[in-house]
């Protein structure tokens, strides 16, 4: 018995030399990631024993096929607020001294959208948004129609709502 424990264990090492000598000298027969996959059936060894494990793969797999709606729900999310901004904020004059400036307005779809993502991340939606508010720095576009009253009071509830809804999911 020993001894075709000892023949085995030899034809094993026989094996896996002569797969390291072939791929040493660059023949194709059989790779040494071939052997690397022997690794993997270790993990799937693993989870056929664990309850947890598997439940937990479970639960990972079924959240992330619900990710491409919530991701559409964020661009959803992203077009209403950009067109709404368009529309209330689009006027509002630029300048280099506020938050309302050539890189950062409401005047083009893109540019919306930009400072939208800049308020999700929370970088100084505050100072966004009293820039839209109603006060006597807010001035008007000169190209725009309007004279007077560009700001508006809507720049509150219309920042917090969008920085709310996107935290929220984003965490979810």
């Amino acid at each position: 018995m020993e001894e075709k424990n000892k023949d085995n264990s030899s034809l094993a090492c026989d094996i896996v030399e002569g797969c390291k000598t072939k791929a040493k000298t660059g023949s194709n027969l059989i790779s040494i990631n071939f052997f690397r996959l022997f690794r993997v059936m270790r993990l799937v060894k693993l989870l056929s024993k664990g309850e947890g494990i598997r439940t937990l793969l479970w639960t990972f797999i079924k959240s992330f096929q619900a990710l491409p709606y919530v991701a559409l729900l964020i661009i959803m999310l992203f077009f209403i607020y950009a067109v709404i901004g368009m529309q209330v904020f689009g006027k509002i004059n630029l300048k280099d001294d506020t938050a309302i400036h050539r890189n950062n307005n409401f005047q083009t779809f893109p540019q919306a959208v930009l400072v939208l993502f800049r308020s999700a991340t929370g970088e100084g939606w505050q100072d966004i948004m009293m820039s839209c508010s109603t006060n006597e720095d807010v001035l008007c576009d000169p190209n725009s129609d309007m004279t007077k009253d560009c700001g508006s009071n809507i720049a509150f509830p219309y920042f917090i709502s969008f920085y709310v809804l996107c935290s929220f999911l984003v965490s979810s």
